[in-house]
């Protein structure tokens, strides 16, 4: 059976590793979700997330000059190349190792990889699908430590490398030596630390900028041997083969304590704009003609900056944090933020829609519950009130507040007009709250307890505790109430799912039992039926009139997935995804 579902977008987080790159016309931004792209679309404040997907989690992007490719590698070395207008992946390549950084020729002919010691050049391919669109065009050897940074000359003849040993090499694109480029490949030596970032200068060929993790920028310039033929040179002094690279000036951050973790280079015919990323969460931009200073310094996160980028007009600066999640985009002449957005820093928990389909709330083991705009896939609100895993969200019917339950033993209500906490609920011993649900008036809180297995029942309105239920001999792990009457289906560990009449505080019938432990309970929109769903993978239909099983659905095969490489014990054997944990009301 089909359905009419597709892939929309992608919500929780917005930035996870790797680079981000700015569209050529500046007005969108792309990162890497795991093993999806996001892209932001910064005049309209609105996110899509393409339909392609990675094998693994996608570690660098890179943008041709024209837009119209893609591609994005995961840290297992496996490439997609996709149509960006048409958001289409057209084929497929692996690389046979880690890619550290990959980069697009001005002219859009070449691609080349930083892959371990090695750079690859491969020609571009079309955008229509061939059997093999993947050409090899050069590989150039030399490093003896791992690439991580690539630049490209203006006229896409020449390309510059920067590696963990400490240097800088400069390649030929075309063959060395030959009648057209007699250019022999030059090595730039120096550096006391690992080379973060190696860029060529946008006026000409001739000079070279170089950047390491200890704050050290050098200024390499191209040097003719024989003066007196100076004047008889070409335009490209390269063409010629006479010279070699000098180290011209050497310039210091000078930033204490610290070190640089990424850094790029904004090329103009006006200025060019070096953006330093630290280890310390500080950036600092320099102008680096005419002369060497610094014009603006921010502190933007307590943890490591991951990477960087400028869009082409360099009024905006992007930044990535990957402890932390979190993406930025600073315009440094207004110093104002025109995209500030982060994800869960930890695994997600739980999540509910608003009544009326436009919010989406998401909990998660970092204490932290996020509202997002569905529309849009931005997080407008953040409620960093717990003090542990939040366990369960719900709106209010009305959809005007927000109840979280979490495992530090409080209830919080947020009033989403003013985005403040209005109402905290707790109980008179310490409980862990695993699990939530409020009635049909949005009057009645109750909450379900991990250690004590008993369920607390508050007034919203007043925050009172009306009553402790008990009964249950495990850990509750779902709360439910009944669309029509005034019932609260309970699912817990011990097997069982009790009926409650919340304003009398006993069950109104006999539990329902489960062979195995019941995770989550749903009712139908008309309260005849109760759906359970329990460790064997199993979906249990119930009439709740009579206490009757009247079907089951079995699911284990159907949800069970295979073994991931981490794992160690085999698909058969493991637990993990075997189960339905949670799900919303059955139809």
């Amino acid at each position: 059976m089909k359905f009419g579902f597709k892939f929309s977008n992608l919500c929780g987080t917005v930035y996870k590793q790797g680079n981000v790159i700015f569209t050529p016309d500046g007005n969108s931004l792309l990162s890497g979700v795991g093993n999806r792209v996001t892209v932001f679309d910064l005049i309209s404040n609105t996110s899509a997330t393409l339909p392609f997907e990675n094998r693994s989690n996608i570690s660098v992007l890179a943008l041709s000059p024209d837009a119209s490719l893609l591609l994005s590698v995961d840290q297992d070395g496996h490439a997609v190349l996709a149509n960006f207008q048409r958001r289409v992946a057209l084929s497929y390549l692996n690389l046979n190792g880690f890619v550290s950084s990959i980069k697009f020729s001005p002219d859009g002919r070449f691609f080349a990889v930083a892959r371990e010691k090695q750079v690859q050049v491969w020609r571009s391919p079309g955008l229509l699908k061939e059997f093999a669109p993947f050409v090899l065009h050069r590989t150039l050897a030399g490093h003896f430590d791992e690439v991580i940074s690539l630049d490209w000359s203006a006229d896409s003849r020449f390309l510059i490398s920067g590696s963990k040993d400490l240097t800088v090499r400069v390649h030929s694109v075309i063959a060395a030596q030959s009648a057209s480029s007699p250019f022999v490949n030059a090595t730039l030596s120096g550096h006391r630390d690992i080379v973060t970032g190696c860029f060529f200068s946008s006026a000409c060929n001739d000079t070279i900028f170089s950047v390491s993790q200890d704050g050290a920028l050098y200024v390499w310039h191209w040097n003719v041997e024989n003066l007196a033929d100076q004047n008889n040179l070409p335009a490209s002094r390269w063409s010629a083969g006479q010279g070699r690279f000098v180290l011209k000036a050497k310039h210091y951050f000078m930033q204490m304590n610290t070190k640089v973790s990424c850094a790029t280079l904004h090329k103009s015919i006006q200025r060019e704009l070096l953006v330093a990323g630290f280890t310390s969460g500080i950036f600092v931009l320099y102008n680096l003609l005419p002369e060497f200073s610094a014009v603006h310094s921010l502190s933007i996160s307590q943890t490591a900056i991951s990477t960087v980028a400028v869009n082409p007009s360099g009024e905006w600066l992007a930044f990535g944090t990957t402890h932390l999640g979190q993406l930025l985009v600073w315009e440094w002449q207004s110093e104002q933020y025109i995209l500030k957005q982060q994800g869960h820093s930890l695994a997600m928990s739980c999540l509910a829609y608003s009544p009326d389909g436009q919010l989406l709330a998401t909990g998660a083991d970092d204490g932290k519950v996020k509202v997002w705009n569905g529309s849009s896939g931005y997080c407008f609100v953040t409620f960093s009130d717990h003090n542990g895993p939040v366990s369960g969200v719900v709106f209010s019917p009305v959809g005007n507040a927000l109840l979280s339950s979490s495992l530090d033993g409080s209830v919080r209500a947020f009033d989403l007009t003013r985005y403040r906490n209005f109402r905290t609920m707790t109980s008179p011993r310490p409980a862990q709250f695993c699990s939530l649900a409020l009635d049909p008036s949005g009057d009645i809180v109750c909450a379900g307890v991990l250690d004590t297995f008993e369920i607390f029942v508050w007034s919203l309105q007043t925050g009172r505790l009306l009553d402790v239920l008990a009964g249950h001999q495990g850990p509750v792990a779902a709360l439910s109430f009944n669309p029509v009457q005034p019932i609260m289906a309970s699912a817990s560990w011990d097997g069982s799912s009790f009926l409650w009449d919340v304003f009398e505080g006993t069950p109104v019938k006999e539990s329902l039992k489960h062979q195995t432990d019941v995770l989550a309970v749903a009712w139908r929109p008309d309260g005849r039926e109760l759906c359970t769903s329990s460790l064997d993978g199993n979906l249990s239909f119930w009439d709740v009139h009579n206490c009757v099983l009247v079907g089951t659905i079995e699911g284990r095969k159907d949800v069970g997935g295979g073994r991931r490489m981490s794992d160690r014990q085999t698909a058969a054997n493991s637990a993990s995804g075997k189960a339905f944990t949670r799900f919303r009301q059955c139809l």
